[in-house]
């Protein structure tokens, strides 16, 4: 990035994608594909105490994510982590971003990542992105909880190792609008077995927000939900499952509907 080499000041305008505000502390850094290597210091991180905004995706960054000793960052909204080498997720990580709102962690090949319950400390998250990250273990339903995340329009977890079914309660209090948890799978064994499971009728038809949702390539059984009173639906994808029964929208024609290897389902109906 070329930092520091002929200026130290990080405000003079000489450090590529760093902004500061008006009393000269750093507000934004943009370091995406900056070709860093190395790992990520919560110390370090923590001196930045008027930082909003960071964008760190598709480096080489190691190591585990970093836990930020205290005082947290207040001011932090945006965190983007994508496309790196990070090794773990730990317990206190989420509490150093009190005000986070966007934060994206895909494609980093973690090993046994879990995502932890201090995730609870950022009652402000618009969006949560965690594709292919690696994470185990049963599936949060704490996300569709619009008293603890009242905020939350999107969640993406796909292509990683979640667990379980996913409760009715989920649907019922979610505003969520954009869901995304295909491809959870187990290759322990070689053989890539699904692992996400259970009837998706139970919590699809309360999600009355939903835009897009997408739940392909895992093991849901039962009756395809009905998705008449979800209006605003334009991507259902439950693609290879085993569900069955007829789909119903509140207007097909206004929604791509991919059910391919679902053996038992029937034709697409439309409620007018």
């Amino acid at each position: 990035m070329g930092w520091g080499v002929k200026l130290p000041d990080p405000c003079d305008g000489s450090w590529a994608g760093v902004r500061c505000n008006d009393a000269g502390r750093v507000a934004s850094i943009n370091a995406s594909r900056g070709g860093l290597v190395a790992r990520l210091s919560g110390a370090d991180l923590s001196k930045l105490a008027f930082l909003s905004d960071l964008d760190l995706s598709f480096n080489g960054l190691n190591g585990d994510l970093p836990v930020l000793p205290a005082p947290p960052l207040p001011r932090l909204v945006s965190l983007d982590l994508r496309s790196n080498s990070f090794f773990d997720n730990p317990r206190g990580f989420f509490a150093g971003f009190p005000a986070l709102e966007t934060f994206a962690v895909d494609d980093n090949d973690m090993v046994f990542p879990t995502i932890p319950d201090d995730v609870l400390a950022c009652p402000n998250l618009r969006s949560f992105s965690a594709n292919n990250a690696g994470i185990f273990g049963p599936f949060p339903h704490y996300f569709g909880n619009t008293t603890l995340f009242p905020a939350l329009e999107s969640l993406s977890l796909a292509g990683n190792r979640l667990t379980g079914g996913i409760r009715d309660g989920f649907g019922k209090n979610s505003g969520i609008k954009y869901l995304d948890v295909g491809g959870q799978h187990d290759d322990a064994d070689g053989g890539g077995r699904r692992t996400l499971d259970g009837r998706v009728d139970l919590f699809i038809p309360g999600m009355e927000n939903l835009v897009e949702v997408r739940l392909d390539h895992n093991a849901f059984t039962g009756p395809v939900p009905n998705a008449a009173g979800l209006v605003n639906l334009r991507v259902f994808d439950a693609s290879y499952n085993d569900l069955c029964g007829v789909p119903v929208f509140a207007n097909a024609g206004a929604v791509a509907a991919n059910f391919a290897g679902n053996p038992n389902i029937g034709n697409l109906n439309s409620r007018q």
